[in-house]
């Protein structure tokens, strides 16, 4: 426990004490009203880990499982090397030291976006880490058992130029600040209070239309998100990214600021997957 308040009291004070820094403008920030935007394309393009079970149990459960996953960010992503977000899907609270670990053997910022209390001693959600400080890591309540997680951490991503053949002339690395959320959906109620004119998810839009959510979702109810994002504006789609035994991997996005690519799966063994997801703008 000791060590466990240790890891929370400096990444808190990591977060907490310097501002997010931007690199050069992405052209998402702000637009004028009936000004034209160019539609997202795979010249501008990032990636995003998401690692997952896509089941209704905890991604860890075993020593052996926090060791791959640990080996997969510090070796395979080379810390923060080839990774500006990977999200940790269901870590929970059960080994907060081990997910602790992991951020300082790779050099992290963390984020917990909680989702609720399983019992008076164990709570569920997931680990977020980031390369950057941030200011403000907010949980908004949509329904009992659910909170949609955002915050703004720097993306890292690449524009490619080609020639009128298609042929690669150049690769310029872009960053800049993104106003990305998270969710993890599992019963109608929910999702009810996620859509809608009223719901979450409006007052989420009407303050940042460029916002990018990638979450999961149980899989008989992504065809409910997918309605209830179209009720709320009809620019938000709900893309199915992975179907899993359980649950789906989604992206939410004004379809005007983001588009989805490709996804890419490694796995680290005993049910354990790293979706590697590719969006562009």
């Amino acid at each position: 426990m000791k060590n466990t308040k240790r890891y929370l009291s400096i990444f808190l004070a990591l977060a907490l004490a310097a501002p997010v820094f931007t690199g050069c403008d992405n052209g998402l920030d702000e637009y004028k009203s009936g000004e034209t935007i160019a539609p997202p394309s795979d010249k501008f393009k990032a990636e995003i880990q998401f690692v997952s079970r896509l089941t209704d149990g905890a991604l860890a459960g075993s020593d052996a499982d926090y060791a791959a996953i640990d080996n997969y960010m510090v070796n395979t992503l080379e810390g923060r090397g080839k990774s500006w977000l990977t999200v940790l899907d269901r870590a929970d609270g059960a080994n907060q030291p081990k997910t602790m670990q992991t951020a300082l053997n790779t050099k992290r910022w963390t984020a917990f976006a909680f989702n609720r209390i399983a019992n008076k001693s164990s709570y569920q959600g997931s680990m977020l880490y980031f390369n950057g400080p941030t200011t403000e890591v907010k949980g908004t309540p949509s329904g009992s058992g659910c909170y949609v997680t955002g915050f703004a951490p720097t993306l890292n991503g690449t524009r490619t130029d080609k020639d009128e053949d298609g042929n690669v002339t150049g690769t310029t690395n872009v960053s800049f600040a993104i106003s990305f959320n998270t969710a993890r959906f599992e019963n109608a109620d929910q999702i009810n209070a996620f859509g809608g004119k009223n719901g979450v998810l409006s007052g989420l839009h009407y303050k940042k239309q460029n916002l990018l959510m990638i979450g999961t979702v149980k899989n008989d109810l992504l065809g409910a998100l997918q309605s209830a994002a179209a009720n709320t504006n009809e620019a938000i789609q709900v893309r199915e990214i992975v179907k899993g035994p359980a649950y789906t991997i989604f992206m939410l996005a004004d379809s005007r600021f983001w588009g989805y690519v490709d996804v890419a799966s490694t796995s680290l063994g005993n049910g354990i997957e790293a979706y590697g997801i590719h969006v562009m703008w």
